[in-house]
């Protein structure tokens, strides 16, 4: 029954095995990042803009929907990394959430233009950058623990921001 502590205690372990299962997914596929000087934004979870310093190379394969930027859950924090676009896929079924840029061919993930992301920059700046509601997650993962009081803990703000408001712009 939602709500009681079972129920808790079983989100929260589904919880934990997804996480595992998304951290196994992408230390088996990440790439390692090429330093270089293309800077990349995209926006966390809770609407902060993050930003790699990559190649051209792979600054152009993010582009292109080669690879993705994704969430690395590890216990105590969660890191970003770059995954070929097949693993960003899979991680995208698994947890909308945990992709953060991903140029998918039928409906891309974590776009900003220019000016939104001057305009985020500067509200972050100025401490005044909007919190960003939730977005559902996609339909297969649904299931995969929302509700949890665990979840909500460790999240404690984390927001997903709408579609084509997210970061993923470089300059």
């Amino acid at each position: 029954m939602p709500g009681s502590k079972a129920y808790q205690r079983a989100e929260s372990k589904k919880q934990v095995e997804l996480d595992r299962a998304l951290r196994e997914l992408v230390l088996g596929s990440q790439v390692p990042q090429e330093p270089g000087e293309t800077t990349f934004y995209f926006m966390t979870r809770k609407g902060k803009l993050r930003r790699m310093e990559l190649s051209p190379v792979q600054a152009k394969q993010l582009e292109d929907g080669e690879l993705g930027v994704v969430e690395r859950p590890e216990p105590a924090q969660i890191e970003h990394s770059l995954v070929p676009a097949a693993a960003a896929e899979q991680m995208f079924q698994l947890s909308a959430k945990a992709v953060r840029f991903f140029n998918r061919k039928e409906s891309p993930v974590g776009f900003m233009n220019d000016e939104q992301l001057k305009a985020q920059q500067a509200a972050e700046a100025a401490g005044t950058a909007p919190e960003i509601p939730d977005e559902p997650e996609a339909p297969e993962a649904s299931d995969a623990s929302e509700d949890t009081e665990a979840e909500a803990e460790a999240e404690a703000a984390a927001s997903e921001p709408e579609p084509g408001t997210e970061g993923g712009t470089q300059s």
